[in-house]
């Protein structure tokens, strides 16, 4: 199978390619220059196994939280590639893909992901289970992680929210800081994507970004409107 994975979701671009056995994991600083780099790139890593958009069995990409602008660019690249080549096209949770890059865990891994205005989007997993997925700040998650032993924080603002976290959390409870800010997240989005296609398949056509909350534009407009509702 040959399966074409893509998060734009960060500042860092994630591409991943798997041609049957074969499979090429790719990470470029995109600056948020993802609408520049995406295609470029795509074509680039299709071009080295020698193959096309039409060999193409199967399109990943992660749906959010993350940039509004980088996700929509990456969603809707992969969109369009999907309507116009009829390509199956599946989107996967970002904060779960973040996750599930942490090796061989059976504490609660935490990925975060800094959502502007002084909050965080927080992913809260066990196991491969999702507990929460939170717009929030570390006094969100207390009741979640009260009872554990070890926390396992990952994602690129791991640094800065493991600090605010700790000064609330019981000196019993160990914090485990991911030195990796950006993991590869390739070969994980290719497996989240098998095994969602496998299990339920396809997105839905109406399918979009999930951005846990909306937008300033989508804040602006909605207050702009309830002004014209209470004149």
């Amino acid at each position: 199978m040959k399966v074409l994975a893509v998060d734009t979701s960060t500042s860092v671009l994630h591409i991943a390619l798997l041609c049957e056995d074969n499979l090429d994991v790719r990470m470029i600083k995109a600056d948020g220059q993802h609408s520049e780099e995406l295609l470029t790139e795509i074509k680039k890593i299709l071009n080295d196994s020698n193959l096309t958009f039409e060999d193409l069995d199967l399109l990943v990409s992660t749906r959010g939280p993350g940039s509004f602008t980088s996700l929509r660019i990456g969603f809707a690249t992969l969109k369009g590639i999907s309507l116009a080549l009829n390509k199956p096209l599946v989107s996967v949770p970002t904060l779960k893909a973040i996750s599930e890059a942490i090796p061989n865990s059976n504490d609660i891994v935490i990925s975060v992901l800094d959502a502007k205005k002084k909050r965080y989007y927080i992913g809260l997993y066990k196991e491969g289970k999702t507990i929460a997925e939170i717009d929030g700040n570390a006094e969100d998650i207390l009741d979640y992680v009260k009872d554990e032993d070890i926390l396992v924080i990952t994602g690129p603002d791991a640094t800065t929210f493991s600090s605010k976290l700790g000064k609330l959390l019981n000196q019993d409870i160990k914090i485990v800081v991911d030195d990796q800010c950006y993991r590869p997240l390739g070969g994980v989005l290719i497996k989240l994507g098998l095994d969602q296609y496998n299990s339920i398949g396809e997105d839905d056509i109406g399918q979009g970004p999930v951005y846990i909350r909306r937008s300033d534009a989508e804040e602006a407009l909605l207050k702009k409107l309830e002004g014209e509702e209470n004149k």
